[in-house]
């Protein structure tokens, strides 16, 4: 038996059979990661859909506050790891920044945050309105982006233009 069974792991059989196991593992593997890329996303733009009100509004989540704009967010779900946009209002740790598709996100700036402009390094009371700035960082559940890094940088000179036109 075991000189058959032997043979039969060394077989040009057993090798497709395991290529093919394998294959399919990777392919579910693939998935999954795609699924929980996906829910993440979506878990942002849902939580910052419920919170967006507490911030810039005083209507609540029932009270058709995204009615004039055709929905929350019309273009689809929106990005949570970033932005890159003009600072509208600053109240540190936290500052809003709206980027090209006119949506505000709410920014947290924490100990381990870096700001820079150019090689300069910057702190976070050298932020000023109307700065353009490209943020990365990571959503938190209260639909903030928490900043690992923050670029001061000139504006582009068509970002006006970039703008997506209202409906």
């Amino acid at each position: 038996m075991y000189q058959d069974l032997k043979e039969f792991a060394q077989s040009r059989l057993f090798q497709r059979i395991l290529m093919g196991i394998s294959a399919v593992v990777l392919t579910l593997l693939i998935f999954q990661a795609g699924m929980f890329v996906g829910y993440r996303k979506a878990a942002f733009t849902y939580r910052f859909g419920d919170n967006y009100y507490r911030a810039f509004g005083n209507a609540g989540p029932g009270e058709r506050f995204f009615a004039s704009r055709g929905g929350p967010f019309p273009g689809g779900l929106i990005e949570g790891h970033g932005v890159a946009g003009k600072i509208v209002s600053i109240n540190l740790p936290t500052f809003v920044v709206t980027g090209p598709d006119d949506i505000e996100k709410v920014i947290l700036i924490g100990d381990g945050t870096r700001i820079r402009r150019f090689d300069t390094t910057l702190s976070s009371s050298d932020l000023k309105v109307d700065d353009f700035t490209v943020i990365l960082g990571s959503p938190n559940d209260n639909s903030q982006i928490e900043a690992k890094l923050i670029r001061v940088l000139p504006p582009p000179p068509n970002f006006e233009e970039l703008n997506i036109r209202k409906p």
